[in-house]
């Protein structure tokens, strides 16, 4: 069992210097000029869109998650406060690469109608059901949201190495690899924490399975549009090479504590689906 006692523990993760070291604008530091004269392609552009709606949604998530018990731990709370600060910094680089192709930004287009179905039913639950659902689970639900948050990194980086290896453009590549290092601090804190309250309760790890099997990915991808949904599912995750690296984050689910190939099965299947 975790004799975790300091929610600000830095012996992993230093929470502390995340928070005071916050990846802010980042815009003018990207070298865009080379796309006036070598723009991408539309569907890199698309994929590149698509990400950029998906970095930008963290409000959305974080309505969910914060009228649970995850509010109360105080080294989460940072954190995600913090994440969502970087991601919108994120979004905002992704609209920089955008508006150097001449495109509206991301908020100023109408993505067209959602997908209704009924396996996205369980995560358009809205904050008010989320809460009583959630007044049962109690503390093991921080490693529900803590794996889920793990999963998607995999999937969103995943979608960036697609958008790298189609586009082959060395500019995009420097954009990618740039929002990447940002990115690398949140999966790094999404896999300790994840691991170890994995590890520190078997009502985690339940709750976790239950919610792996439902789960609709990438986060937030219930609030995009239906064929944005569909196009991303068919670049990242279509045909064999998809389903080479669907397998691939099955297999990783699969390796946390207290999962099994199972979930990591299931996982891959919606990916896939």
């Amino acid at each position: 069992m975790s004799t975790r006692s300091d929610p600000y523990d830095s012996t992993d993760f230093d929470i502390r210097e995340f928070t005071l070291t916050a990846q802010g604008a980042f815009r003018d530091e990207l070298e865009l000029d080379s796309f006036a004269t070598t723009p991408l392609d539309d569907d890199s552009l698309r994929l590149l869109r698509h990400l950029g709606r998906l970095e930008s949604a963290t409000m959305e998530h974080l309505r969910n998650l914060l009228v649970t018990a995850t509010h109360k731990d105080a080294r989460v709370t940072a954190f995600l406060v913090t994440w969502a600060f970087e991601k919108f910094w994120i979004a905002d680089a992704i609209d920089a690469v955008l508006q150097a192709h001449g495109l509206p930004r991301l908020k100023e287009v109408d993505e067209g109608p959602r997908r209704h179905s009924a396996s996205d039913a369980v995560e358009r639950r809205g904050p008010i059901t989320r809460a009583i659902e959630a007044m049962g689970k109690g503390v093991p639900i921080v490693a529900v949201h803590m794996t889920t948050g793990l999963v998607d990194e995999w999937v969103l980086g995943d979608a960036y190495e697609v958008l790298v290896e189609r586009a082959a453009d060395p500019a995009l590549s420097a954009v990618v690899a740039r929002i990447r290092t940002v990115k690398s601090r949140h999966e790094r804190f999404f896999d300790i924490e994840s691991r170890w309250r994995l590890d520190d309760s078997p009502r985690a790890v339940k709750q976790t399975r239950a919610s792996l099997a439902t789960a609709v990915w990438p986060i937030g991808a219930v609030e995009r549009a239906d064929a944005e949904r569909t196009f991303f599912d068919t670049i990242v995750y279509g045909g064999a090479a998809g389903h080479v690296r669907a397998d691939a984050v099955g297999d990783r689910v699969a390796g946390l504590p207290g999962l099994d190939p199972s979930i990591g099965s299931a996982v891959t299947r919606k990916l896939t689906a």
